[in-house]
């Protein structure tokens, strides 16, 4: 990937790949935009076009084409509103990306003189995060080295230390700006990513400037910045920052695969004034009018609006339509542009364009220096998986919009591959396209080069059709093949299986080497067992149905599974869900063509749930970070949280009422014969009784097992349980921050928040 300096603050690298899918083609057209015609007419035809990426030739040639697409899907909007529908409003989606230099920062000695982090070795010693692909360390909330806890919520960094395992000490809280929600950690160096609105800027800060439109246009230039703070914690309680650097759009995910981080974003720019409703006139609604008048009405002001966008876009730069990056040096900002002079920078699929952007920023943690590059597409909201080696972005080949007056349009999805094997590199090596849409990111699988992909296809979607597609599931394999006659390695399908699950969608995915698991649900939940030993040709090896459903699933080995989910609604008849009922699920896969269900074990955090309490929940149900399985002990933790109403009278006959909170830790002894429940941490001590509302509850969130202690870890503080005698031998309970949000990273330490019971 090209390099080359723009600044001598900020260097940007930009190979722009992108996936444009959408009804406007690419154009060879020197010449400036002109405007389109405003004809009311016919829906134009859509057309989903190929994945596969040509550079624009200039700058013009990438002007027109996304103006095109952004007046189209305007008109799109004004023509539902013509049709008195529910419409979709306009929008785009754009991102951008940097490459930075940083000096190396030292590595001063901690405060604690604790020993090498290298002394205490993640998987042996200590649960770190629980990764989808073993060597490829996913974003999340709460890290941890071995030696430190670090924890970002609710507007601060809480650094803790663990000076011996079955000990917490507090060493640092430091605010952040915006709402932080991840971080990547590689030795000293620690990036937290916040989300910072645009209407939350303090008045007067040069980032507030920055995001305005000019003079002539009201607003912000997007509503969502994404912001990377790098930290060196080296001395965990004096954090300091080395860069600061604000991305227009929203945080979709990152992985740190062998020191390099990879974060991906996905951005909305707004485009001041451009209309995708219709203004009625004042005696619309008079009650003279027939409808026919009344469309009569709709058609002119829909007339009116597509002129006045045309102008709108005929006025607003190439410039204004991309996005921007800006760094924060010292008290200023510096704001950098994406594009040169001639745009081959920019791509887009073959006879296709769309308009929204996302992003991967690549930054090498463990080199001397610290450099951003970034790598584009431009297309639709993106799911994100990672090996070793391969990282897949997947998008839907189509936008909801698309689908006015093209009800034939059937779901399919684009797959853009980049090789990500050396250090601090992202390369892109091809796209391809798949029929149906994709669940998660478990649903994706990259091994031996080989390209796995679960899908559901059918217009399952559509709510407005009377007889949609019926759905169907479906495991395909592609690899990347070399185009002889172009010289361009596209990404192409080797073989599939259909036919899995008529009628029902995939709930939850896991490929594991040449196996996939797949558990698909209407009212009763199979289990798939798949063979992809031959990738040419994927085989349905077994089926098992069994009640209730399972969200995720944790490979144990070749001979076992362990699944969390949602119990059956009827035990008797086991149809439907009870959304109250965590369950786990043990499966002996040693027959892999006769998956039988070894235990289930449904989970409460209380005694007897039908006292009054609602449904209880788990995080880990939906967040596989929240599932911390810990091989070397054979145990698993999950959250788990309930709550009622408690009402009393007092003795003057007043009624009062107050809420009961209950959050647990719960701990299962897990082997491949059976399940038990080995215990519990109650973080139910935390609440505070004078907040009960939802938004000051301090479920646990985390754990982490070291040595032979468990750490419990929730916005309200840490507790630390012995896991033979189940005993609490400490405690950290932290004193909540409410900084304001664009305050700028401060380190402070409380004297509640330096102490440590026990």
């Amino acid at each position: 990937m090209a390099r080359r300096n723009t600044t001598p603050f900020l260097a940007v690298s930009m190979v722009l790949l992108m996936t444009m899918s959408g009804c406007i083609g690419l154009f060879d057209n020197d010449d400036e935009y002109e405007m389109v015609t405003t004809d009311l007419g016919d829906v134009a035809k859509r057309s989903i076009g190929s994945p596969n990426l040509e550079v624009f030739s200039d700058c013009d040639e990438l002007e027109y084409a996304l103006k095109q697409s952004i007046e189209e899907e305007a008109r799109t909007s004004l023509l539902q509103a013509v049709d008195d529908v529910y419409y979709w409003g306009g929008g785009i989606w754009l991102e951008d990306g940097a490459e930075m230099a940083m000096d190396d920062a030292g590595s001063p000695v901690s405060s604690n003189s604790l020993p090498p982090v290298s002394a205490r070795q993640e998987g042996v010693d200590y649960s770190g995060t629980n990764n989808q692909e073993q060597g490829v360390d996913e974003a999340d909330f709460v890290k941890t080295n071995g030696f430190n806890i670090f924890f970002v919520d609710n507007g601060v960094l809480h650094i803790m230390d663990v000076p011996e395992f079955g000990e917490i000490e507090h060493a640092s809280t430091t605010a952040i700006q915006g709402s932080p929600v991840a971080m990547m950690l590689n030795g000293d160096n620690l990036v937290v990513v916040s989300i910072v609105s645009s209407w939350n800027i303090d008045y007067g800060d040069p980032l507030q400037e920055a995001m305005r439109w000019n003079d002539e246009r009201y607003g912000w230039r997007t509503n969502t910045l994404t912001k990377f703070t790098v930290f060196d914690v080296s001395n965990s309680s004096s954090p300091e920052i080395n860069r600061e650097l604000y991305i227009e759009g929203y945080y979709m995910t990152a992985r740190e695969v062998a020191g390099t981080v990879r974060t991906v974003t996905h951005a909305w720019m707004n485009l001041p004034d451009l209309r995708t409703w219709i203004s009625y006139p004042d005696d619309y609604w008079d009650s003279d009018y027939s409808d026919e008048e009344r469309r009569n009405m709709r058609e002119v002001a829909a007339q009116e609006a597509m002129e006045h966008n045309q102008k709108i876009m005929s006025e607003i730069s190439l410039e204004e339509i991309l996005p921007q990056v800006h760094e924060r040096i010292g008290d200023a900002i510096s704001t950098h542009q994406l594009f040169d002079d001639d745009c081959s920078s920019f791509a887009a699929p073959e006879g296709a364009l769309n308009r929204g952007y996302t992003s991967i920023f690549t930054i090498d943690l463990i080199s001397e220096e610290l450099d951003f590059e970034a790598d584009h597409i431009v297309g639709n909201w993106p799911l994100v998986y990672s090996s070793q080696d391969t990282l897949i972005i997947t998008e839907n080949a189509w936008a909801t919009w698309w689908f006015w007056g093209h009800d034939d349009l059937m779901e399919s999805t684009n797959i853009h591959t980049f090789d990500i094997s050396q250090p601090g590199e992202t390369t892109y090596a091809g796209s391809g396209r798949v029929d149906g849409t994709i669940l998660d990111q478990f649903s994706i699988s990259e091994h031996e080069g080989v390209v796995r992909v679960a899908t559901t296809t059918g217009q399952w979607g559509r709510w407005w059709m009377q007889n949609p597609e019926p759905m169907e599931n479906h495991v395909i394999t592609l690899s990347h093949v070399l185009d002889t006659d172009t010289g361009k390695t596209r990404l192409l399908e080797m073989g599939r299986v259909d036919g899995i699950a008529y009628n029902e969608t995939i709930w939850s995915a896991r490929f594991v080497e040449d196996r996939v698991y797949i558990v698909t649900f209407e009212n009763m939940d199979p289990l798939w067992t798949i063979d992809l030993s031959n990738p040419t040709s994927p085989t349905i090896m077994g089926e098992l149905k069994v009640p209730g459903v399972s969200t995720y699933i944790h490979p144990l080995s070749d001979n076992a599974i362990l699944t969390i989910g949602l119990g059956p609604a009827d035990e008797e008849t086991g149809l439907g869900l009870d959304w109250g009922n965590t369950r786990l699920s043990l499966f002996n896969v040693s027959n892999f063509s006769d998956p039988q269900e070894t235990q289930t074990l449904s989970l409460s955090p209380v005694e007897d749930p039908t006292d009054g309490w609602t449904w209880a929940w788990s995080e880990a149900t939906w967040e596989h970070k929240a599932f911390q399985y810990w091989a070397p002990k054979g145990m698993l933790a999950v959250p788990l949280n309930t709550y009622r109403y408690d009402y009393y009278y007092d003795e003057d006959g007043y009624y009062h009422y107050e809420y009961d909170w209950v959050s647990k830790l719960m701990i299962v002894n897990v082997t491949e014969e059976g399940l038990e429940l080995h215990g519990e941490v109650d973080h139910s001590q935390f609440y505070d009784t004078e907040e009960p509302f939802w938004w000051s509850s301090h479920n646990i969130r985390r754990s982490i097992f070291m040595g032979d202690y468990i750490y419990a870890i929730s916005r309200a503080g840490v507790t630390v349980t012995q896991l033979d005698t189940l005993e609490e031998v400490d405690t950290l309970q932290l004193v909540q921050v409410e900084p304001h949000e664009s305050e700028v990273p401060t380190s402070e330490t409380t004297e509640e928040e330096g102490k440590s019971e026990g």
